[in-house]
């Protein structure tokens, strides 16, 4: 009885929870009727299309592999859209006019604004050293601008727009001592401690190689603590760069011999944690400069996905009246234990904001014939216990029990493969595996909890087939 209670307590529970997450508010209000239950399950772009942004990569002049950066850019932005949660969006590489373009397709973008925040960041990120620092717009002061050609640095501007530095990606002028595009291992937003400080800062991690160049450019910048704001130590200060902005301006007052540093400056916790998912996800190798931003149609015809919608109603319906009459009580049980599992789905999809494509609804469709196949091999299960001469609910205990490792063997070779497919696919194909990996989860929850409280539960409709009858009576 104990045992009873709490798979109906877990799968209430569940059901509550998959039933919150299709329902919760979302900002999108486009859908109307039934379609508002699935208001919070985002559609791929070959079902209601994205945005679409195209970028030019400014590859600097004299790099020996071009194509190779080219590359580099497109592995850090599909690793941005992928940590974003974007696994559907697509990434295509053209050459045209002897420039590289790269166009990004985004499901589920509602306009180019959101997209390109998702995209982050599209300059460059280095470490510079700061020579000079003004307070007015240096384009405005012929002599600042002497001094940038002079000291061959740019001037470039603060977060908030305030101050001006000068910067030079060459550290003190020490051939190849540069450290551009680094590769971040990890970055995190991290509440500040200090007394005068506010907000957040990001604390990162430089791989072990960028770790030692970086270790060099501290040895050339490092200002004891004493002589922090005299005038030697004006041109000794680090700065960070991303977008042609100074993130962070600072004196090295240690050398840093492990890559472990931080990025201050009173930001924000929305702030910090871009920063940090930029940081996590790959510095540029090089620079972007949009093209155009626009809006890609569905890549199906609205007539193609309901057919094949409908085409998977049909089916469902016909496999539900179909264990009905071949299976009586357990054929209903396995009825409603797919449509439990169909909801599961879609509440695990609202809830992790997974995007849904045509082969994703393929994957849901494979779903049905997993959850019925295990109530299947149940049923039969329970059938030949039956005709052995043991009671229904020893039957029943019976042929749960021997039918777990049958069924979890079966699934964990299918979710392992669903592994494989998300692991090496793109695409679709990645939409088609989440999916299928959640769908089987829930197929296997529904045949071991879910059937089996609904059976205990209508154990007394169980028919007992003749033969074992005649078995009992003789």
């Amino acid at each position: 009885m104990k045992a009873e209670r709490v798979r109906l307590i877990v799968v209430l529970a569940v059901f509550v929870l998959a039933v919150v997450a299709l329902l919760w508010p979302s900002p999108d209000q486009n859908y109307k009727g039934l379609a508002k239950l699935f208001q919070r399950v985002r559609l791929g772009l070959d079902i209601r299309g994205g945005a679409r942004l195209e970028y030019r990569v400014d590859v600097e002049p004299g790099v020996e592999n071009p194509s190779q950066v080219v590359d580099d850019v497109w592995t850090v932005l599909r690793n941005r859209l992928d940590s974003a949660g974007y696994t559907e969006a697509t990434l295509r590489k053209s050459f045209r006019e002897n420039h590289s373009f790269i166009v990004v397709e985004i499901p589920a973008a509602t306009d180019t604004t959101s997209a390109e925040k998702l995209l982050g960041s599209i300059g460059v990120m280095y470490f510079g050293q700061v020579l000079d620092e003004s307070a007015i717009d240096p384009s405005t002061d012929p002599r600042l601008m002497d001094l940038a050609r002079i000291k061959r640095a740019q001037w470039l501007p603060s977060r908030d727009g305030k101050v001006w530095y000068l910067v030079r990606q060459e550290i003190m002028l020490v051939k190849d001592l540069k450290l551009v595009s680094p590769r971040i291992v990890t970055a995190s937003p991290v509440p500040e401690t200090r007394v005068g400080r506010f907000g957040y800062k990001v604390t990162f991690e430089l791989s072990s190689k960028d770790a030692e160049v970086f270790k060099r450019i501290t040895q050339q910048l490092v200002v004891p603590e004493s002589a922090v704001g005299t005038a030697p130590s004006r041109e000794k200060r680090l700065a960070i760069v991303l977008d042609d902005v100074v993130q962070f301006a600072g004196y090295v007052i240690s050398v840093i011999p492990d890559g472990k540093a931080e990025i201050t400056g009173n930001f924000s916790l929305e702030e910090a944690q871009q920063l940090a998912a930029i940081l996590r996800s790959g510095a540029l190798p090089a620079r972007l400069e949009k093209v155009s931003a626009g809006w890609v149609a569905p890549l199906l015809g609205s007539d193609i996905v309901r057919t094949s919608l409908m085409a998977g109603v049909i089916g469902l319906i016909l496999v539900m009246i179909y264990m009905v009459i071949f299976y009586g009580v357990q054929g209903v049980v396995a009825d409603i234990a797919l449509v439990y599992n169909t909801i599961l789905l879609f509440g695990v999809l609202a809830a992790t904001r997974s995007i849904l494509t045509l082969p994703g609804i393929a994957g849901i469709l494979f779903t049905i014939g997993t959850t019925v196949d295990g109530n299947i091999i149940i049923a039969e299960r329970i059938k030949e216990e039956l005709k052995a001469g043991k009671s229904v609910k020893a039957a029943i205990m019976a042929g749960f029990d021997r039918s777990f490792f049958t069924l979890f063997d079966a699934n964990l070779t299918t979710i392992i493969a669903g592994l494989v497919l998300y692991y090496f696919g793109t695409g679709t194909v990645k939409g088609f595996a989440t999916t299928l990996i959640i769908g089987v989860i829930g197929s296997f929850f529904v045949n071991m909890v879910l059937s089996r409280l609904l059976t205990d539960a209508f154990h007394s409709l169980i028919r007992i087939p003749k033969a074992a009858e005649r078995g009992v009576e003789s």
